[in-house]
């Protein structure tokens, strides 16, 4: 997995998020990482989302995104 799962657990703006999202995504198709390398990185995602500020713009598209990263991860977990 890439270093974007050791980054400080901070607050990210709704378009970090959404880059991180899409990282994600990427990484779960990564032959090479193990499903606890991507439920960790999930629980990531999820934690980087309860901190982000309803009250910024792209809020919602942070929503959607994360919404999307749950079906990633139900999918992923599918297939395992």
């Amino acid at each position: 997995m890439s270093t974007w799962l050791d980054r400080d657990d901070c607050a990210l703006t709704p378009g970090e998020f959404v880059a991180e999202v899409a990282r994600f995504q990427e990484a779960l198709a990564d032959p090479g990482a193990t499903l606890d390398d991507k439920a960790r990185a999930y629980a990531l995602i999820v934690r980087h989302a309860a901190r982000l500020d309803p009250h910024d713009t792209g809020f919602e598209r942070a929503g959607v995104a994360l919404k999307s990263a749950l079906c990633a991860w139900l999918c992923c977990r599918e297939a395992a």
